[in-house]
Formats: C-alpha cells, structure tokens, sequence
C-alpha cells in the first residue's frame, strides 16, 4: 500500500468510527434493484468519506479544523451533516457522467498491467478470485442515471444537466463502474472516479458488503489515483 493509499484508508476509518456524542446518519436505500441500491447506498459514504466537506457548504471551516483539532473535527461534521439531513433546499449537486465514454479510467491500461494490479492487491481481491469479469466490470462504465438516486445529504443530478445549475454549490463529478460481485452476492467490488472542478481527482476501487440492515456498507478500499 502507498503512502497516499494510507493516508486516504486513514481517513476513511477516522470518518467511520461512530463519535460518541452524536452518530452520523445513513441513508439507507429502498430500491428493490440490487444495483440501484448497491450505488445509493454507497453514494450515501462516498459523500462525506470520499467528497469531502463540499456537500457541507463549508469546506474552508472544516479544513480547518481538521488541521488543529481531530476530535472536534469529526464531532462538528457530524453534527452539520445531520442537520443537512433530509433537508434538500440545503444540498449541493453531484453530477453523474454515465454517458462520456463506455470505459472507465481503470481501462487506461493495458489488460496485462490490469491483470498485474490485481496480482499485486491479491489480499483484496481475494474473495472476488472466481469471478472471470473483475476486469472487464471495472472498465466499463455504469449506466446508472440520475433520476434512479434518492439520497438524503444531496441532490443528483446527470452531468448535462451542468450548464443549468453552474452557480450552485457542487460537490463534483463522479461515475462508477458496473458492479463485480463475489459467489455469495453479498460483497462487491466497484471502480469510482471523483473530480471536483480543476482543482481534485481522485479515484479508486471500493470492497463492499451487504450488513445485516440491510445496507451495502464500505468495507476498504484501494486507492488508485489522486491529484
């Protein structure tokens, strides 16, 4: 695991550890289509895990408690997300590009070096060895719509539908692979590419796992790509 692939797992944990004053909510998805609810219910973490504070309204207040004070960081966002949620005259925009191109970023490689990164992630791959399509699921994009997302901490939107709303707050641009699911149909991989503006990129793969509230909840992640 690389330097940036640490700090981003470090993150992700901090972020998922319930703070003992007040729990973040989760929105858990009801649709009946195992992958419209497997991306809601993702798109749910990714959110304030992945996005960053972009969806609070508020990301120069929360950089900067990030960087005198953990705890409070973590309590304060909480609590403001809470607050947002359910509340959609407060949410900003997330774009979905599910109509770009066919393939993902984690195509722009050869299948042999593909197949190389897979070897080298072995560990996290593990579960998914049998199934003959992780690469060719991970390379395509999802074509998964706006209109089939019902989250509570943002409003979705599909990306050209961008020129409309440019002067509204904006979480970002973001697609998703189609879904690699393991024998049991209750883990799944998904490749999720993120660019807020032209100032950040970053993309990686997520491992998931259906809970018993029934909720498809991040259990790691690699990361590929930021910058």
């Amino acid at each position: 695991m690389n330097f940036k692939s640490k700090i981003f797992i470090i993150l992700l944990s901090s972020l998922l550890i319930t703070n003992c004053k007040e729990e973040m909510k989760k929105c858990v998805s009801q649709s009946t289509d195992t992958n419209v609810k497997l991306y809601n219910d993702l798109t749910d973490q990714l959110i304030p895990y992945f996005f960053g504070e972009d969806y609070l309204g508020k990301k120069k207040y929360f950089d900067s408690l990030r960087v005198h004070d953990d705890d409070l960081y973590i309590e304060e966002r909480t609590k403001a997300h809470n607050e947002l949620f359910n509340h959609p005259e407060k949410f900003c925009n997330l774009y979905i590009d599910s109509t770009k191109n066919k393939n993902t970023d984690f195509a722009t490689d050869s299948i042999e070096d593909n197949i190389k990164y897979i070897e080298r992630k072995k560990d996290f791959f593990k579960d998914f060895s049998n199934s003959p399509d992780i690469i060719k699921n991970l390379s395509i994009r999802s074509t998964i719509k706006a209109n089939q997302f019902n989250l509570c901490t943002a409003k979705v939107l599909d990306l050209v539908e961008y020129d409309k709303h440019k002067n509204e707050c904006e979480i970002g641009v973001v697609y998703f692979s189609e879904i690699v699911f393991d024998p049991s149909k209750k883990r799944a991989l998904v490749f999720v590419d993120h660019r807020i503006k032209n100032y950040f990129h970053r993309n990686a793969v997520f491992k998931l796992r259906l809970n018993n509230d029934n909720y498809w909840e991040i259990e790691d992640a690699t990361l590929l790509l930021t910058s």
